[in-house]
């Protein structure tokens, strides 16, 4: 069995095992309520807005968006490496 599924009983420390499941609503909201635990999913919270006045991007005048950075030169060499297998 693999360790993410092994339990061990909190009495005896023996290896405990799943012998059914529970798939019946009822039962399940029966049990969670004798439980005191929560028995319905949480209400669902409106959408919140994107998060763009928080990025605190730089809006000085000399940052201009729209303008890229210039490319950089390269010197390109197109022969192949001296250990390369032709």
């Amino acid at each position: 069995m693999t360790d993410y599924l092994r339990r061990l009983c909190p009495a005896c420390k023996g290896e405990m095992r799943i012998v059914s499941f529970i798939t019946l609503p009822s039962t399940v909201q029966d049990i969670l309520l004798h439980l005191a635990l929560p028995h319905r999913p949480p209400r669902a919270s409106p959408a919140l807005g994107p998060p763009q006045a928080e990025l605190h991007l730089d809006q000085s005048p000399a940052f201009d968006l729209a303008a890229p950075d210039a490319i950089p030169e390269y010197e390109f060499d197109p022969s192949a490496p001296q250990d390369w297998d032709a």
